[in-house]
């Protein structure tokens, strides 16, 4: 059995990591572990039982009742496929909120040390993402890659996700809200969002001018070169 071994992929919102990690993982015929779908999670429960995805207290209460686990390309919470439901913006905004809360923080960091434990034993490639996947998940990563744009190609980018599955905003709207989720994600006192990602190990990659397949096929070159 070869080595499995994991590849971590970090970065701003909408830097392409939602669509980049799960064709990487297809391609090298790894897992792709979406680290962001268990704090979406956590937020959908909460705005499911009327908390305020900003309630420390109630949500530390509600910990022990959250169930989630992967499925193929599926999405679960508490037995309830949400796949779909957590590309909602409100998902998303309360991810980052719920996010912000240290024992939620730990919670889902054991969770995801424990999946890709197995998996890396099994000999597979695991390929995560999220926002501190390499500095606070699994900072021994094998690979370590930072993707990011600019400001207004991201808030371009989550428009048309946005518009893909029939809601509407302003550009201007989402703009504000990506540079909102960047200050809040780089600015947060537990596991920050990198500001100096290539000082702390990563390959840094700005797709501002690259496709989705540009950007991967340019991740496996650097990994098939690192591996020869």
């Amino acid at each position: 059995m070869s080595k499995g071994f994991i590849i971590a992929i970090d970065g701003p919102v909408a830097a392409g990591k939602g669509t980049v990690a799960p064709l990487l993982a297809k391609k090298l015929n790894g897992f792709y572990l979406y680290t962001g779908a268990m704090y979406r999670c956590l937020a959908l429960l909460c705005i499911e039982k009327g908390i305020s995805t900003k309630d420390k207290k109630q949500i530390i209460k509600i910990l022990p009742f959250f169930k989630m686990h992967f499925n193929g390309d599926g999405i679960f919470l508490n037995s309830k496929d949400v796949t779909e439901r957590i590309k909602k913006e409100d998902t998303a905004m309360g991810a980052s909120d719920v996010g912000l809360i240290k024992e939620v923080r730990e919670k889902m960091v054991n969770i995801q040390q424990d999946i890709a434990r197995d998996l890396v034993n099994e000999g597979k490639i695991v390929v995560a993402e999220g926002r501190d996947t390499g500095t606070k998940v699994f900072p021994n990563a094998e690979f370590k890659f930072f993707l990011t744009a600019q400001a207004r190609i991201r808030a371009r980018r989550r428009l048309l996700q946005i518009e893909d599955r029939g809601d509407k905003k302003e550009f201007d709207d989402v703009l504000r809200d990506v540079i909102s989720r960047d200050e809040q994600d780089s600015n947060r006192e537990i596991d920050p969002l990198a500001k100096d990602p290539q000082g702390l190990g990563y390959i840094v990659l700005d797709n501002s001018e690259m496709s989705e397949k540009e950007t991967i096929e340019k991740i496996i070159r650097r990994i098939k070169n690192d591996k020869n």
